[in-house]
């Protein structure tokens, strides 16, 4: 009876540390799994930046490659050439690419809008007359990407609050220059995303909150693969989807700590981390329901087919 009950407590204090250590499972194998990763420089794609840091995609047994690029249409176009396995964006892009016949699909949410917590706004210069989407009549306005989610959060919210679409310019202009573009007049209005947001507020103010203007609760971006190569690799897409998650759950719970991890990957600086809002990251897999209203908006703008969101989640 002594050794079995020394053989349970050993058996549970294996488990207790288990448990400690729970999350993505480590994997003791000496072919680490090269990962092509594509992220862009902002707090709502820094899942990845997590991921490395903290040894997320290592202990799942991956040696990251990390390649940051500009918007998600060139992140798309890297996953689908085969130069990227993982790509990170909004499913606007794989939406369209799915109409074409080029199948990708997301493997886990990356920032989701929550109904609290505005990830996309409306920035008009400091000094710039405009105060309302009717203002903006007749204006040019900015969005990060042309057919992309900030194109049609941008038209739904001048839609929904009084502007007309039919007499504005929208143009296509990186996060990282609106700023300067708004102040020098340029552009009148422009659609941003942290950590911009809180960057620019020396030369704009907020108008309007984009995302509220989508839907209350919806997936802004994602993390995806081509299809056929989830079907080839689905262990590889189990392990870095777990990976994601946690890194994810790591993200909402320590928001002082990421702020180091953001300025190293990214050029935010200390300050601006400090101020701005941060993302909250879907740490679930994908539901239609994330994805649905993000696809409705783009075939009502987009003059978009209507796509079924599960035809581009991956469950595997």
């Amino acid at each position: 009876m002594a050794l079995i009950a020394t053989r349970r407590n050993a058996l549970a204090g294996i488990a207790a540390l288990l448990a400690a250590g729970a999350g993505v499972p480590r994997v003791a194998r000496a072919d680490v799994t090269p990962l092509h990763l594509g992220t862009m420089p902002t707090d709502g794609s820094a899942q990845a930046f997590y991921g490395i840091d903290k040894n997320f995609f290592k202990d799942a047994g991956f040696d990251v490659d990390l390649q940051i690029l500009n918007n998600t249409s060139s992140l798309a176009s890297a996953v689908a050439s085969g130069a990227l396995e993982i790509g990170f964006g909004s499913v606007v892009p794989l939406a369209q690419a799915h109409l074409r016949g080029l199948e990708f699909r997301v493997i886990a949410p990356a920032a989701i809008y929550d109904g609290s917590t505005p990830t996309n706004v409306i920035m008009v210069a400091k000094n710039a007359p405009f105060k309302s989407a009717k203002d903006l009549n007749g204006q040019i306005v900015a969005v990060n990407g042309l057919r992309d989610l900030t194109q049609y959060e941008m038209q739904a919210w001048i839609d929904k609050n009084g502007g007309d679409l039919t007499t504005i310019k929208i143009i296509e202009t990186p996060f990282s220059e609106m700023a300067t573009a708004l102040a020098a007049g340029r552009v009148a209005a422009a659609i941003l995303a942290e950590p911009y947001t809180t960057a620019a507020l020396a030369q704009a103010r907020v108008v309007g909150n984009a995302a509220e203007a989508v839907a209350h609760r919806f997936m802004v971006t994602g993390w995806f693969a081509q299809a056929s190569w989830l079907e080839k690799n689905p262990d590889a897409g189990r392990r870095v989807q777990a990976a994601l998650l946690q890194a994810a759950k790591y993200g909402n719970a320590n928001h002082l700590e990421t702020e180091a991890i953001i300025t190293h990957y990214t050029k935010i600086t200390p300050d601006v981390a400090t101020k701005m809002i941060r993302s909250v990251y879907g740490d679930t897999k994908p539901t239609p329901a994330l994805i649905q209203p993000v696809l409705d908006l783009v075939t009502k703008y987009g003059a978009m087919p209507p796509v079924a969101a599960s035809d581009l989640i991956w469950n595997g």
